[in-house]
């Protein structure tokens, strides 16, 4: 997995991308409008763009327009898509932009039928379970960690080593991975105590499968950078949280 180039601590290229997605979808908007086709039997909207969200799909705008209709731009403003519009990860017909951009920052991993215990998640604490995905040495990850041992009794952090920072981590994730599935304390103390790169090196195949598995789940759940938190309830967040504590206690309402 790539190195994280849109480091949510370091917002400049997320902010031009983003400025240039909405100028690129103003622009196709626009042009849709301006098009004269008798044959069209629904013409595009003549309105301009009111709001809009990147949506984790691989290149996809949610628009609401200010004539309050919905639409979903190609990433390059090129294709436009209208009509209905099913989150299949969730099970819901999209029909607004709030319901639309509240699911898109959600991820519901029991209705995914995804069990991090088969990506070689390292257990912390009791409670509802929080995911964490993890690089063994981003420095972001250790000082979460710090913010992780107050909640210990609160919540249950399911840390899930993934390589983003180059072959290092790479060695450490498969490192980790061997050793959860046989001595999981020992795996937890060397991931939180910073202590993975001496870790010995696992016989040839041990943990292949998992570090494997935990790759293909990253790049599905558009996972770039580390740390990356799923709450007990499907909030995502990039990055360290200001305060865990208060964005785990938060309840986001639930809209239609």
């Amino acid at each position: 997995m790539r190195q994280n180039l849109d480091s949510p601590f370091d917002e400049t290229p997320g902010r031009i991308a983003r400025h240039l997605a909405a100028s690129l979808a103003a622009l196709g908007l626009a042009a849709a409008s301006s098009l004269a086709n008798p044959g069209m039997a629904e013409p595009l909207p003549r309105a301009s763009i009111a709001r809009m969200a990147q949506l984790p799909s691989g290149g996809l705008q949610a628009v609401e327009t200010t004539d309050g209709e919905l639409l979903f731009f190609s990433e390059n403003g090129r294709y436009v898509l209208r009509g209905s519009a099913v989150d299949l990860w969730h099970g819901a017909k999209l029909t607004a932009f709030d319901q639309t951009q509240r699911l898109a920052g959600r991820i519901d991993l029991a209705r995914l039928k995804l069990d991090v215990a088969d990506l070689g998640a390292i257990d912390f604490g009791e409670g509802p379970e929080v995911v964490v995905f993890v690089d063994p040495f981003c420095p972001h990850c250790s000082a979460l960690y710090a913010d992780l041992a107050p909640l210990r009794a609160t919540y249950r952090f399911r840390l899930v080593p993934i390589p983003v920072l180059g072959e290092p981590s790479q060695r450490a994730v498969l490192a980790l991975a061997c050793l959860s599935g046989s001595a999981p304390e020992q795996a937890r103390d060397a991931l939180l105590g910073g202590l993975t790169a001496d870790l010995t090196e696992p016989a040839a195949g041990c943990g292949e499968s998992v570090a494997q598995r935990t790759l293909i789940a990253a790049q599905i759940l558009g996972i770039r950078g580390t740390p990356f938190l799923i709450a007990p309830d499907g909030r995502l967040h990039q990055g360290r949280p200001a305060d865990l504590a208060a964005w785990l206690a938060a309840v986001e309402e639930r809209g239609e």
